[in-house]
């Protein structure tokens, strides 16, 4: 099986968002807690994209001491105890952070995607699904490929195809979800289908050691030898060294 997508926001992501947010004329008429607690959390927010964990929990935690109902310093801390390995201390900011802005879809996504990574698979996808939905919120699509890979992980195929055509009727182009769309349907055995999404993903996607290979198999899942030897030359030629390419190898040794 091919290794699916990360569900979570990125750090990187949230401190552009923090960044965006907080501006001299958002904060000047602010009680003096809540501005510093503001630009503690911006600092905090930083150290933890640069991986200084320490110094970022000394700033997260000092913004939460100033305003324990920010949205944005609870959601930031749920990622901090998370790297931190701390999963029920990470639970309780992001559900925090979702229940003083249960509306907001950066808060159910993000909260949804943890939940899923760690098992919580039917209240991940709801949450995910919810934040889909909104008519505000930007990247719906990521949002229905995240429930996808959600469901997938928790067993459900079915809704995990669903949910990946919804993130394609949002984004017919959406190069991520037209390869999970192939793979699962590989899984599935229905290689024609499987075959139609590779060739969409190969048109607006970048080809990779998992993309040739996933032809292969499709190819030879159609009995269309030529086609599969054509995806395993090329396999061979541009990434010798890739693990995709060792299993190529190995089947090639050992066929059936």
């Amino acid at each position: 099986m091919m290794k699916r997508t990360a569900m979570a926001l990125s750090v990187v992501a949230l401190a552009a968002s923090l960044a965006g947010c907080m501006t001299t004329s958002d904060t000047l008429g602010k009680p003096d807690a809540e501005r510093a607690a503001e630009i503690n959390l911006q600092i905090g927010t930083d150290y933890l994209r640069r991986g200084n964990l320490p110094q970022a929990k000394e700033k997260i935690d000092k913004a939460l001491e100033q305003n324990p109902r920010s949205p944005n310093a609870h959601i930031t801390a749920g990622f901090l105890y998370e790297r931190l390995g701390q999963s029920d201390k990470a639970d309780s900011h992001f559900s925090k952070a979702l229940s003083l802005d249960p509306k907001n879809p950066e808060m159910q996504n993000n909260y949804g995607a943890f939940l899923c990574q760690k098992g919580k698979h039917s209240r991940g996808e709801k949450l995910m699904i919810e934040a889909a939905s909104n008519p505000l919120y930007r990247t719906p699509e990521v949002a229905y490929l995240n429930a996808a890979n959600c469901a997938r992980n928790g067993g459900d195929l079915k809704r995990a195809e669903e949910n990946l055509r919804k993130a394609l009727a949002v984004r017919p182009k959406f190069g991520e979800a037209l390869l999970q769309m192939a793979d699962l349907q590989y899984n599935q055995t229905d290689y024609l289908s499987a075959r139609g999404f590779l060739e969409r993903y190969m048109e607006v996607g970048r080809t990779t050691p998992t993309t040739l290979w996933l032809g292969v198999r499709i190819e030879r899942g159609l009995g269309n030898e030529a086609a599969a030897k054509n995806y395993a030359e090329r396999l061979k030629l541009e990434y010798p060294r890739a693990a995709q390419t060792k299993e190529l190898i190995e089947s090639e040794r050992n066929p059936g």
